[in-house]
């Protein structure tokens, strides 16, 4: 079903109608398909170095507030979901940059990014 999704929205904009030369016809809806896959991304993805600035922001205010106050059940446990909330922003953050390098080795659950980014810059 997933894969039906897909067609249907590159079809979509393949269909659209566009009249003028073939070359500018062509131009015009991959242009109208990368606009609509921006906001797709932005839509299912979002921004992952947002996501990983607010997860450790999260974690850094529950801890300070554990620090200053006497640590309750209910402060342990917002922490705990804090945590796996920040692992989910790294595992994401390291994807991208596991995908940005185009690495063909899959290194799984690695999270140097400064690596990736590192490889990243080499190759372009």
């Amino acid at each position: 079903m997933i894969m039906i999704c897909r067609k249907e929205f590159i079809s979509s904009c393949w269909q659209t109608r566009v009249i003028c030369c073939p070359m500018y016809i062509l131009t015009k809806k991959l242009k109208l398909l990368k606009d609509r896959l921006k906001i797709w991304n932005k839509n299912v993805f979002g921004n992952v170095h947002q996501f990983l600035r607010e997860a450790e922001q999260t974690l850094h205010h529950i801890q300070y507030q554990i620090q200053m106050t006497n640590p309750s059940d209910s402060l342990r446990n917002r922490e705990k979901m804090a945590q796996c909330g920040l692992d989910k922003a790294l595992e994401g953050h390291a994807c991208f940059w596991h995908e940005k390098s185009s690495l063909s080795s899959p290194l799984e659950r690695d999270r140097n990014t400064a690596f990736f980014h590192r490889i990243t810059k080499i190759k372009n």
